[in-house]
């Protein structure tokens, strides 16, 4: 498992400290983990599987894919999630409602079987 987090940490780009620093533990500790000095907590996994929307299935066994989205739709994700934080509040209440209209407007789009 120890490659596996050190494969999720890579493909993410970070490094240790940054990569530790978004679950909330030291570089140390994810060093430790890489070079299989020490073995995750269960909670740290689920974490980790949650934030960076790693297929906890994969995390544990090596079994399917890296990640439950691609790194670009957790990238799109991120992006939009930052833009609408750094937004006024009335703008945030217009652009969650743009939203919902999109989402009507897919609805309407989609042909049913």
């Amino acid at each position: 498992m120890s490659v596996r987090v050190k494969d999720v940490r890579e493909a993410l780009h970070l490094s240790q400290k940054e990569f530790g620093e978004k679950l909330g533990v030291s570089r140390d500790v994810i060093s430790n983990i890489e070079y299989g000095r020490v073995q995750p907590k269960d909670l740290l996994l689920r974490h980790m599987c949650e934030l960076y929307k790693v297929n906890e299935q994969w995390l544990q066994t090596g079994e399917g894919e890296m990640f439950v989205e691609t790194l670009e739709e957790t990238g799109k994700f991120e992006e939009a999630l930052n833009i609408f934080k750094a937004l006024r509040p009335e703008f945030q209440d217009y652009a969650l409602q743009q939203i919902r209209n999109l989402s009507v407007l897919q609805e309407k789009c989609i042909p049913h079987t």
